[in-house]
Order: structure tokens, then sequence, then C-alpha cells
């Protein structure tokens, strides 16, 4: 058994990984019940690169497929790693950073900073220090903008409901004048009566988000509150998304406990995997201190700057070849050989001991044998149109805080363009723009636009987004600076019965890809940068060991702890 040093009302459940020694990855020591830790970062790369799992059978090659955010994570921990191992990088655009782009508009009253992907991270979690420690590495210490908890970014959150900004409560005595609000009409008794309802029947495996919070908490609080949210995150409808997929501690308690809430009361459970990830980064990290008090961050360049600065690092490695313009069109496994031939890379060395794939499910099920993974054409994934707008007067929004979200609940008339949500970007982010005045952005489509032929143009969506400031926040005037950026597939969809997919999807290319093709990206762990980061982090260490696996083992081991539980 693993002892750590954690409060006593936690308890870990294991995740099996019998297919590659966590022990070693995590520094374990040979003792199967003691956890032993790396005093420095160093130590601890060096006991990782000099250990034998590493070193008795390493990959002499390795082709990555994607270089946004995981697919450059998962090269920068794998040429470390195992440093004898070749290393190529391939990407099928001009440029690496994927969905992560940031762009400078240059004006006579000075520069300002646009985002059309991620715009800021949360250090706290556990795939948030393991960003941190990744910034750390790269030395961006310097060029990180901290937004302190008690800024109002951090407290005023807003949600769009009853032609009004509804503010979310930020503290338990903002709460009670919350109460007031036409959002939170009809939400506190069905929240009060939660731990009282009857828990699901064993044999329901999955449902939608909506679904099962609509049996918890009732349909107020489900599709004026929870929808919004989901709005912010995945761009998705709560009618379609996974409860077990997305929610999955809540929908585990219920489970278990016959309540959410009950279940966040009593003991909480978390998978030992991630306790010692937490408990080593925080201990490797030395920033943590430094950004304390913190809620979120990003980089005065924005948040390219993370993939510019892995983009730069990895081009001077001596065993790693970074590729753009490159379109794979195919993979195919040699069972003679244990290799996987990659379609697409002209020259002879196409053939590779692994291959991990940074692509989406359903692209990566798409160059593959008919019938390897078809469960992963399952994933869609929605499309999010992007509209930045700068005005030259400060404080034009008229509301300070970081933005608000729109809930599904609100009425066509009261959202005709179908907004998602708005970013107040002056305030979530301050210290990116060297020009005053007020800067926000608005997203468009999602799930609504699924069903669209075509997307609208530029001229067309930057109307729309005008229009949406105008109706929701009484802006009227002409913004000076605008951007718009129509992200198609962007936001990958885990609908439900998501778990179940992939867990067919694992055993499907254990048996036809010889455990030689592994997944990470946003398809499968979670689609915000730290999850991207965590995910490209763990294939490059379960690459390194050099066994078979295919990324997608926390998945099915997992279900088999929660079945039996």
């Amino acid at each position: 058994m693993i002892r750590l040093q954690k409060p006593p009302t936690w308890r870990c459940r294991p995740v099996a990984n019998s297919y590659v020694s966590r022990r070693t990855l995590l520094g374990w020591s040979k003792k199967p019940d003691v956890f032993t830790m790396p005093q420095s970062s160093e130590a601890w790369h060096r006991s990782v690169e000099q250990h034998p799992d590493l070193q008795r059978d390493p990959p002499q090659s390795v082709a990555i497929l994607g270089a946004g955010i995981t697919g450059l994570t998962a090269a920068y921990n794998l040429c470390r790693f195992s440093p004898e191992t070749n290393i190529t990088l391939l990407e099928a655009s001009p440029r690496t950073g994927g969905w992560v782009r940031s762009q400078t508009v240059s004006t006579p009253n000075g520069r300002i900073l646009f985002e059309s992907g991620p715009r800021s991270l949360r250090p706290w979690t556990v795939n948030g220090i393991i960003t941190l420690n990744l910034i750390e590495h790269l030395k961006l210490e310097s060029e990180m903008i901290l937004v302190p908890k008690t800024s109002p970014a951090a407290q005023n959150r807003y949600i769009y409901y009853a032609n009004q900004l509804n503010k979310l409560p930020s503290s338990l005595s903002s709460a009670f004048s919350a109460l007031r609000l036409p959002v939170m009409k009809g939400a506190v008794g069905p929240m009060l009566l939660e731990p009282f309802r009857r828990r699901r029947p064993a044999d329901i495996e999955d449902e939608s988000v909506e679904s099962f919070l609509t049996r918890r908490f009732g349909p107020n609080v489900t599709n004026n509150l929870i929808s919004a949210v989901f709005h912010g995150i995945y761009a998705g409808d709560i009618a379609k998304l996974s409860a077990n997929a997305l929610m999955h501690d809540q929908y585990r308690n219920e489970k278990v406990y016959g309540s959410i809430v009950r279940g966040a009361m009593g003991v909480q459970e978390s998978i030992l995997e991630d306790q010692i990830l937490r408990s080593m980064y925080s201990v490797r990290t030395r920033m943590l201190g430094s950004i304390k008090g913190t809620s979120i961050y990003s980089f005065k360049g924005g948040m390219e700057t993370l993939t510019k600065a892995l983009d730069e690092d990895l081009r001077v490695q001596d065993n790693v070849v970074v590729k753009t313009g490159v379109e794979v069109t195919g993979l195919r496994y040699n069972h003679d050989t244990k290799s996987i031939e990659v379609r697409g890379l002209e020259g002879p060395d196409n053939s590779f001991d692994f291959v991990i794939s940074a692509l989406s499910g359903a692209k990566t099920a798409s160059l593959l044998p008919p019938g390897t993974a078809d469960t992963l054409l399952e994933t869609s994934s929605v499309t999010v149109m992007v509209v930045n707008l700068f005005y030259d007067q400060p404080n034009k929004v008229g509301h300070s805080g970081f933005g608000y979200l729109i809930p599904k609940s609100v009425p066509i008339e009261q959202n005709p363009h179908r907004a998602l949500g708005v970013i107040f970007d002056s305030d979530a982010m301050p210290g990116q723009d060297e020009r005053e005045g007020t800067k926000v952005t608005v997203m468009l489509g999602g799930h609504w636009w699924d069903d669209r032929a075509s997307f609208p143009s530029e001229e067309e969506g930057l109307m729309m987004a005008k229009e949406v400031l105008q109706q929701h926040l009484g802006i009227t005037d002409m913004p000076v600076e605008t951007m718009v950026s129509l992200q198609r597939d962007c936001i990958p969809q885990y609908g439900v019965h998501h778990a179940g997919r992939l867990r067919q999807a694992h055993e499907d290319l254990m048996d036809k890809m010889g455990g030689r093709l592994v997944l990470a990206g946003n398809s499968y762990g979670g689609v915000g940068l730290n999850d991207c980061v965590r995910s490209g982090r763990d294939a490059a260490f379960e690459v390194a060991a050099g066994k078979p696996m295919t990324g997608l083992e926390r998945w099915v081991y997992e279900e088999t702890w929660v079945a039996n539980h």
C-alpha cells in the first residue's frame, strides 16, 4: 500500500498501470510501501533518465502527430526522458501552436493583443501545477501576468439571464444577496433537497449532464446556471454531453453515497497518481510561493508565449526534428517489425517504433484502416467564432469582472446570434495592451451551429458580435480595432457513453496497432490547456518506457475501480 502525507479525510483510489512502471516514473522507491521525493527538479530528471525501466527498451524512433500544445509538450518531455530516441514532430499547418494564437495589432497609440484561443490559465489544480513546472523549466516566469483572487476578474462573474447581468456569488456573504437575482429563482429549494433524492438505478452507466443534474437539482439550476458554465468550457449542449465523462466525481458520488452533496461532504476519493503528482510537482516547482493568491494568469505576449518557447526549445535539440506543412494521410501497423508506417511523410524514414497522436480522436481514426478504432469517429467537435473588439474609451462595458456566459434557457429573441458568452478582456487580463481603452471578446456558435450548412463570414461575425454587445451591454460605439477567427471543430464533445467508446478504442488499438499508437490531447482527458499539457506529459512518460499502450488506460482502470465500489 502506498503511504502519502495527505489529509485524513481523503482516500486515494488506485488506477492499475501494469503496462508501465509508474512507480519508477514518479520517483517511487523500490520498497512498495514508501513514497520518496527527489529534492530537486534536476535530481528527479536524472533519476528517471537513468532508471533501468526506461533504458531497458527505449524506442529508437517516435513520431508525434500535431504540434499544438499537446504535441509540443509530448515532444519536450520525451526528448528529455528518452534522449536516445529520435523524435519527429509533424504539423499539417505552417505554424506550431494549434489553437493557441496571440496576435498583436500595432496602432499609433500603442500595441493591442488579441487572443483567438485560450487566454488564461488556473494554477492550482494538479494539471495546473504541472503547467507551472513547465513554465519554470522554460524560464518564462518574468513574462507572466498574475491576476489576484481579490481582483474584479476573480470576484465578479456574470450570467446573462432575464435581460440583465446576474452576478454570481464569490463568497458566503454575497451568496445571500444573489438569491434575489432572477437566475437563482427556484434554485434554492431543489439544492437543499438534493441529499434526500433517490440515487439512479444501478444499471445506468451514463446519461446526459442535463438529465443527471435535473434529477438532482431540478430544471432551473440545470438550465439557467449549469448550461451557461458548459457553454463557457465546452461550447456544448448539456442535453448531449456525458455526465460520467465530464462530471465523473459527482456522478460517482451519487452511485457510492446516494447524493452529490453527501459525497462532497464525506470521504473524498482521488486517483492515487494525481495525489502523487500534486505532491511531487509542488515540491519541484519553486514559483508556487511567488504566485500565492493568484486566481488566473497569462503572459505579457499572450498565451502563444508558451507554445513559441516550446517550439524554440525543440528546434535546438539534437534528437528532435520539427516539420510543418506535412499532411499525414494514413497510419499502418506492421506486425512483423512492430512499427507504424506514417503515410504522407516523404523519404524512406517513415516507420516509427511508436506514434503519439495529438490530433482529435476523429481525425486519428480517419487515418487508420477501417474498423481499427471506429468508436473514436463518434466524438464530434463544435465550431466557435471568436470576435475580438477594442474600443477607444476605457470602462466601456459598464461592469467590472471577467465577463458573462449565456445559458441555453435564454430565449432566442434575447440572444438571436447564439452567443455563448462575452469576456471583458481589459479586466480579465490587464497589462497586455499598451493602448488605453476597452477590450472584449464575443464567442459565437458552438453547439448552436451544429446543423448549419455554412458558417458566417468574418464581416457577418463582426456584425453579429457588435449587435450582441449593443443588446446586452448598450455599447453602440464602433470599435477601433477588431479581429474575427473561425475555429472549426475546435472543442471535442464528450457525448453520452464517451467513456465506453474510449474503452472500446483502447481494446481495438491494443489488438490492431500493437499498443504502438498512443493517443493524447483534448479528445480524451479534458479540453483545457492545462489538461493538454498533462496529456502530452503522460504520453511522453509512457512512450519513454517502451511498453505497449494506448494512452486510454486511465479510462479502463477507472471504470474497473468504480464498478467494484
